[in-house]
């Protein structure tokens, strides 16, 4: 199904010689998931809101992470032996949009101002068409925002598109990160937004590692309009992603 069809690339085009120095355990890998990937079937992700993760990364959040992905995730983990325990950041459903230059960190007031903006923009961002994750990618990539991918092999998801809603557990535990932003709780979520780390300088530093994502094939309407308001209210504190770049994230793999 996905195999005859997955489309691979580096730099535009397959070349096996140009990997060298990459580990070999990603490719490995891509026979076990291919097969596992082309039998899962494509899915929507709905946007929910704006969100201001821990070290001040800015995400769009989804309500929940639709049955067919957390089924692709339990096969992965049961055929990939030895995988890495999946990350925090990837058991909700986001993606990532921006974080803080090198020499910042938000203040309380810059989080107020950060939480007035995600809940007037949030409401334009819930109700953009719904994505179509319609295929999934294997990527070796060499730097955390994706913006330098050494290979990925892209596999299709089956057809026909599942519409049907996240279970409720998905997505109780999307709303359970989200209520740390609540309003009521921004003094004590201030200290996880203004941690150290995860600013401009790691997602640019050379890295070779292994993830699955989906790429978006198109931004929301609202992202740019809400780009501006942070750029507006808190100039030169943050460093925004390429919109070629975005994807949501369903597991690493390395």
């Amino acid at each position: 199904m996905g195999t005859e069809v997955a489309e691979q690339k580096v730099g535009g085009e397959f070349a096996e010689e140009a990997l060298d120095h990459v580990p070999r355990q990603p490719f490995s890998v891509a026979g076990v998931l291919i097969p596992i990937i082309s039998g899962t079937q494509a899915c929507k992700y709905e946007a929910a809101e704006y969100f201001v993760a821990w070290q001040g990364v800015l995400t769009i959040v989804y309500t929940g992470i639709p049955s067919s992905i957390v089924k692709f995730k339990r096969e992965l983990e049961h055929n990939l032996k030895g995988v890495r325990t999946e990350n925090p950041g990837s058991m909700w459903p986001k993606t990532t949009i921006g974080c803080l230059q090198d020499d910042k960190t938000l203040t309380l007031e810059q989080l107020k101002t950060l939480r007035n903006i995600c809940s007037e923009e949030s409401p334009a961002l819930a109700t953009t068409e719904s994505i179509t994750v319609d295929n999934l990618s294997i990527a070796i990539y060499e730097n955390r925002r994706l913006e330098k991918i050494i290979t990925e092999v892209t596999v299709p998801l089956t057809l026909p598109v599942n519409k049907s809603k996240p279970l409720e557990s998905e997505k109780a535990y999307v709303r359970s990160v989200l209520t740390e932003f609540a309003d009521s709780n921004l003094d004590t979520y201030h200290q996880m937004t203004s941690l150290p780390g995860h600013r401009s300088a790691h997602y640019l530093q050379p890295v070779v590692e292994a993830t699955v994502v989906h790429h978006l094939q198109k931004v929301p309407a609202s992202l740019n309009r809400f780009r501006d308001r942070v750029d507006a209210e808190l100039p030169g504190m943050y460093e925004w992603f390429a919109d070629s770049s975005l994807h949501i994230t369903i597991r690493a793999l390395t």
